[in-house]
């Protein structure tokens, strides 16, 4: 049996997700499991540098550690000063996006298409590693376009950690940057676990993460024989509750969680934080999975996303909700096999 209460938390962490994974999602992460390290939504050294717009401070955070920050650029003298701004912040480790295809990242040269510029990745780490005091990791496809051969996969991690990167995060295919759209891009082309484990037996001396597809415990088992961690991404925004699934897989001695507990701490958490100007679906669109797969559920998914902005309170029209729903029953199975 593996305890992640004591090892390394990047033996099982949580991807950054453009539109998921904010501060407060990552709250709730926090409340339905400790061991997991997260990590925040990329944010571009532009952004970070002229944070103009203080209604929403994407280095904000709520001292849910282990965390993670995610940049996009190209720039080493941003990278610099973006460094110091995030070690402000207290984050445990910057991570620079090598993966994202989308339009923006693409005209901005940053995300995937930095894969084809190994030289270029590496003077952005070493820039990040001089002015950061923790961790500084990369998270990268295996490929991009026609550049896919396991030869420039290996001059890229070659480059990279000679410049003291020793944490890799590989999403398990290559990035397609014309002819297919971002989002199908996350299962096109077929997933490829074979080639990240074969890196991890040529670089035995860097730790490599998988991701990709990975949604059940029975996967999770399977690539840690390979590799030094699982890394969760779209399966958490569906189905949070199997963080704690896997923990209490993985060491049964961990008490069960309860849902409803964990709705009204996370109630509590909306009610204590949210502001006249912000939108109060920002905190509560996290909590519709909670109620997939209840009578009526498409109709209270809605109010989660969308309709509780224009109620007169909120606040107290989602307090209804909560108790009204027993969302934290489970159809009479036990969190820990669902996912089995």
């Amino acid at each position: 049996i593996i305890l992640f209460m004591n090892i390394d938390p990047h033996k099982f962490c949580v991807a950054p997700m453009m539109g998921y994974t904010d501060l407060h999602f990552r709250y709730l992460l926090r409340l339905i499991s400790k061991p997991p390290i997260l990590y925040t939504e990329m944010v571009t050294a532009n952004a970070i540098l002229h944070n103009e717009n203080k209604k929403i401070n994407k280095l904000e955070h709520n001292n849910e550690h282990p965390l993670g920050f995610q940049i996009g650029g190209d720039n080493e003298i941003q990278f610099e000063e973006c460094a110091k701004i995030i070690e402000s912040y207290g984050y445990d480790e910057i991570n620079i996006n090598v993966g994202c295809p989308s339009k923006r990242a693409k005209s901005g040269n940053f995300g995937a298409c930095l894969f084809t510029d190994p030289k270029k990745v590496a003077n952005l780490s070493k820039c990040l590693i001089e002015n950061f005091s923790k961790t500084v990791s990369i998270k990268t496809r295996l490929g991009v376009d026609n550049e896919d051969s396991y030869e420039h996969l290996v001059d890229f991690i070659s480059k990279v950690s000679d410049s003291g990167v020793k944490i890799f995060h590989l999403h398990a295919r290559k990035a397609l940057l014309t002819g297919l759209n971002p989002r199908k891009n996350r299962s096109i082309p077929a997933i490829n676990y074979d080639r990240v484990y074969k890196l991890k037996q040529d670089f035995p001396h860097l730790k490599i993460i998988i991701n990709g597809e990975i949604s059940n415990i029975d996967k999770i088992k399977e690539h840690l024989t390979h590799v030094d961690g699982v890394m969760i991404g779209r399966e958490v925004c569906n189905n949070p509750f199997i963080l704690h699934e896997i923990e209490r897989s993985l060491d049964p001695s961990i008490m069960k969680i309860n849902k409803e507990d964990v709705l009204q701490t996370y109630f509590l958490y909306i009610r204590n934080n949210i502001k006249y100007n912000q939108k109060i679906t920002d905190f509560t669109k996290h909590l519709a999975p909670f109620f997939k797969g209840k009578i009526g559920s498409k109709h209270t998914r809605a109010v989660l996303c969308h309709e509780l902005n224009y109620v007169s309170n909120p606040i107290d029209k989602l307090e209804e909700l909560i108790n009204e729903e027993v969302v934290w029953e489970t159809d009479g199975q036990d969190l820990s096999t669902r996912v089995m």
